[in-house]
């Protein structure tokens, strides 16, 4: 089987140099932060060029401790995108506040067109989500007036106009698990931002809402987000190897581009602003949950990214026009990633494309969302 992401090669590629880090780590007292935090941080502070950056334990802490750095409280309402992973907007839900979901565009990015009719003196922020390794339209939003946070736990290395796509916004966040272009096994995150002061109360944030037991009362509402040492050194093992996964990845992403073009298969394109980061190669099929069993009969793991339409979850209660999101449902019906990860092989892909050779018929042919409208 061609798992979508063949996980023990990726452990494969850092055991050696990760198990010295253990050794050093476990050898002295420090478990929470440390050295490989601080090395990782400052990593992460050059590839971005933001002048912050937080490790948390997930891309969902992330998002929460930005949320709470902004002031986010019981009632504010936070424009968030219809469609992508739960963690997307299920921080906004937790803290009470209430999303308002704009529908995503053809390129599968949010769609801004009609932002202005949603806006309330109630929204406190734009939550802005790049998906697929694609950026959302930063200047389509950035003169509104009201603060933007940047989901871009898929968006690292994007290019918006020429920009790293994690400086766009007031805070920016990164998310790092197995799929991700930063990859390590469960999942870790970071927060980053420009702002001093920010960067003071995330830090806080993270840490339970008090620097340490000795200072009295909590100083901030927090949480449990405090990067451990093990784990810090995990994440720096794939930064100082960030560059050499992205070749990979837009290696085989070249391949598929040329592959199912003359297989006629429809793949997600890329908007004018936006150079992808290849964190997920996404092609459309007529039923994907047919295709995604089919493949697997040919000895395929595909992933249906993504499955969700947001305003249609009670978890959100959202009380919006299910209808307004016609791009969503394309997407939920037709969108299905297919492995492309810097640790498949040339023949691996190979095999990959005449699976979907055998797997499509005419009804798969040449699928994008204008031509299903």
């Amino acid at each position: 089987m061609i798992k979508f992401i063949p996980i023990g090669r990726m452990f494969s590629d850092i055991k050696e140099e990760y198990y010295g880090y253990l050794d050093e780590i476990y050898s002295s007292d420090m478990q929470f932060e440390g050295e490989f935090c601080t090395k990782s941080e400052t990593l992460i502070q050059q590839l971005t060029g933001r002048k912050h950056a937080l490790l948390t334990t997930s891309g969902t802490a992330a998002i929460t401790t930005m949320l709470i750095a902004e002031g986010i409280k019981p009632g504010d309402e936070i424009i968030c995108i219809n469609y992508s992973c739960p963690a997307s907007t299920q921080p906004v839900v937790l803290l009470g506040a209430v999303p308002v979901f704009v529908d995503i565009d053809q390129h599968a990015q949010m769609d801004f067109s009609t932002i202005k009719n949603l806006i309330t003196d109630k929204t406190k922020a734009i939550l802005a989500t790049g998906l697929y390794g694609d950026s959302f339209d930063y200047d389509a939003i950035k003169d509104l007036g009201i603060p933007v946070l940047n989901d871009s736990a898929q968006s690292v290395f994007c290019k918006y106009k020429g920009v790293e796509n994690t400086r766009l916004g007031k805070m920016s966040i990164l998310s790092f698990s197995t799929n991700k272009n930063i990859p390590i096994y469960g999942t870790y995150g970071a927060v980053l931002t420009d702002d001093d002061k920010l960067a003071e109360d995330l830090y806080i944030i993270r840490r339970n809402g008090y620097l340490n037991r000795d200072v009295g009362n909590p100083s901030h509402i927090g949480l449990n987000a405090q990067p451990h040492a093990d784990k810090s050194a995990q994440v720096y093992c794939s930064l100082i190897r960030a560059n050499k996964f992205q070749a990979r990845r837009a290696e085989l992403a070249n391949f598929y581009d040329n592959r199912l073009a003359d297989l006629e298969i429809g793949t997600r394109l890329s908007p004018e602003y936006s150079k992808k980061n290849h964190h997920k190669y996404t092609i459309f099929v007529n039923d994907k949950i047919k295709f995604r069993n089919k493949m697997l009969d040919q000895g395929v793991e595909c992933q249906m990214h993504y499955t969700y339409n947001f305003s249609q979850a009670q978890v959100f209660g959202s009380h919006q026009d299910n209808g307004k999101f016609p791009r969503t449902e394309f997407y939920i019906n037709h969108a299905i990633s297919i492995p492309c990860s810097p640790w498949h092989t040339d023949a691996e892909a190979e095999q990959i494309i005449q699976a979907i050779q055998n797997c499509t018929t005419a009804k798969d042919r040449n699928i994008q969302y204008a031509n299903t409208i």
